[in-house]
């Protein structure tokens, strides 16, 4: 088979075909790989993987990591996370709300993730979109004088952090103390250099789970002005691709460097069930 790649969104993101994930040989991996830091986000359809398969094919795009948050990861294979709206004997049978905010994954961990990987097994007739925004894109768009603001500027973040401790999304009623005491504040750079093409994105995310305290070395009322404004800018929908799940059997992939996305799974009503696997690899320290 011949692998080929469409663009579907007006920056970035792209549908690869004419592979099978399960059987790559070394040159469709390369050539895989560089459509993904070509395109930023992939979507591989008809595909039929075992959770083995899924857990090896994660390989491809670094090391394999397993989330902060135990609960949900397969027991069979840790690297797996399960996502899902469905419960099983009353009980949750994976993450239901994997992030209905804005955010790149593990942007609160020392060492971030490169890549995302989710394969559908559960897919509804409608609903649990996901969408994504181009960070890079975002970033080329800002006023010059807002690039001089923020380049070489940096932030702390802190997982599930917020000024609202009663919050159930905060980490205070989110995570275990083991969990809590695994995530400590990190410092973050505004803008980030992608590590592979050099690109410059913004790296600042107003989700949840990012966690963002302020900006270091601004007092508390300029930096929140300056994050608002970010904020307000990176969620304009033209810098943004939405996603429609059709089948399961479906791998969508992309790069946490330069690409943050959101989840739709919490608006899903009981029937309308949607099934996912997850791996994210582990990457640099963003710089």
């Amino acid at each position: 088979m011949n692998m080929t790649v469409e663009r579907l969104g007006g920056s970035f993101a792209a549908r690869v075909s004419g592979i099978d994930a399960g059987n790559l040989s070394n040159a469709q991996a390369a050539d895989l790989h560089q459509a993904y830091l070509d395109h930023k986000v992939l979507v591989i359809e008809g595909q039929d993987l075992s959770v083995a398969q899924f857990d090896a094919f994660g390989t491809l795009f670094g090391e394999t990591v397993e989330h902060p948050v135990k609960n949900f990861l397969h027991p069979d294979f840790p690297k797996v996370m399960v996502l899902s709206n469905s419960t099983r004997h009353g009980k949750p049978v994976g993450v239901k709300d994997a992030g209905s905010f804005w955010h790149s994954d593990r942007s609160y961990m020392e060492r971030a993730a490169d890549a995302t990987i989710l394969y559908s097994i559960e897919i509804p007739d409608e609903g649990g979109d996901t969408f994504f925004g181009d960070m890079e894109a975002i970033y080329d768009a800002l006023p010059d004088k807002t690039k001089a603001r923020i380049d070489g500027r940096q932030y702390v973040s802190q997982y599930r952090w917020c000024t609202n401790r009663g919050d159930p999304e905060s980490r205070w009623n989110f995570l275990t103390p083991e969990e809590m005491e695994k995530t400590p504040p990190v410092v973050r750079p505004i803008v980030r250099t992608h590590p592979e093409t050099g690109r410059k994105g913004l790296f600042v995310f107003p989700g949840a789970s990012a966690g963002v305290k302020g900006i270091v070395g601004m007092d508390a009322i300029e930096s929140a002005d300056l994050l608002d404004e970010l904020f307000d800018h990176m969620t304009q929908p033209e810098f943004h691709f939405q996603f429609k799940w059709r089948d399961p059997g479906t791998i969508v992939l992309w790069d946490n460097r330069c690409v943050m996305h959101r989840a739709t799974t919490k608006n899903l009503p009981p029937d309308k069930v949607r099934t996912l696997h997850r791996i994210s690899t582990l990457g640099d320290v963003p710089a």
